[in-house]
């Protein structure tokens, strides 16, 4: 697998990956072409077996002075639970702590899902409050933190 730059050339791949792991609560077609064009980080992981198929993907945005929100984290689904995540996740956290205006990370998750949870805290982000109604599925949220 290798990482890199998302570009307006995979905005279509990328939606539809954003859309069949996301369902009702994926992002629209606009809103992730506002992403590739505007962020601090959007990379995408690759399967380097020739296919050039992106597997999963990472939107990282700078919501105010010194700090950044991570507002995705995907991996496809047949991919999941072999590293790849975490694999995304450490080089995207390296990237943010080469900017070093950054203090803090924070996210929102799914209270539900507790691998994602898990995966995050096992990176030091913190539960900081439970969102509720988060999603549009009516679903609440962990708002997570890491202080770096």
């Amino acid at each position: 697998m290798r990482i890199n730059t998302v570009s307006l050339k995979d905005l279509d791949e990328i939606f539809k990956l954003e859309s069949n792991t996301f369902k009702k609560d994926a992002f629209s077609k606009n809103s992730i072409l506002n992403l590739i064009v505007n962020n601090t980080f959007f990379f995408k992981l690759i399967n380097d077996d020739g296919s050039n198929e992106i597997v999963g993907f990472i939107i990282v945005i700078q919501d105010r002075e010194g700090r950044v929100n991570l507002i995705n984290l995907l991996i496809s689904k047949q991919y999941q639970n072999k590293g790849y995540g975490s694999h995304l996740l450490k080089y995207t956290l390296n990237k943010i702590k080469e900017m070093n205006n950054i203090e803090v990370i924070v996210l929102n998750v799914n209270s539900k899902n507790k691998v994602a949870i898990w995966l995050y805290q096992k990176f030091g982000f913190q539960i900081g409050q439970k969102i509720e109604n988060y999603y549009r599925q009516q679903k609440s949220a962990y708002l997570m933190i890491l202080k770096i």
